[in-house]
């Protein structure tokens, strides 16, 4: 998570980020907390900084950033993936073939509903 961290903050127009590990899902998937850019300039530019298996699975825009009593990240606090703070504008399908992809994509990431706007991997897809 830390070299993650480092390469986010690489990044011209990130103020902030932190990486973390989360079990949410039942099993270990990176989380990238941004502020400063959208994620999804910040994922086609970490693409090109790191190797497919550092990118974290979920992608997080962040205002306001939890902190302890002493002034610092309080990592504990921060908001699982799939919460309000990783919503989009959520946009039902529009015809068959869009609700057969978007109850495939549900039932595969185990999270819901999926929009015709949103992208399998900053849901939390992967190979």
């Amino acid at each position: 998570p830390g070299e993650i961290e480092a390469a986010l903050r690489s990044i011209e127009g990130v103020r902030e980020a932190a990486v973390t590990v989360r079990t949410d899902s039942g099993e270990p998937e990176l989380c990238a907390y941004v502020e400063g850019l959208q994620r999804n300039e910040v994922r086609a530019q970490l693409e090109r900084l790191l190797p497919g298996y550092m990118i974290p699975a979920y992608m997080i825009e962040m205002e306001q950033w939890p902190v302890t009593p002493s002034g610092k990240l309080d990592r504990n606090a921060l908001p699982a993936p799939g919460g309000a703070a990783n919503a989009e504008t959520y946009t039902a399908p529009r015809n068959v073939t869009e609700m057969k992809l978007s109850q495939l994509w549900e039932d595969v990431l185990k999270n819901g509903p999926v929009g015709i706007h949103d992208n399998f991997f900053d849901r939390g897809g992967h190979s």
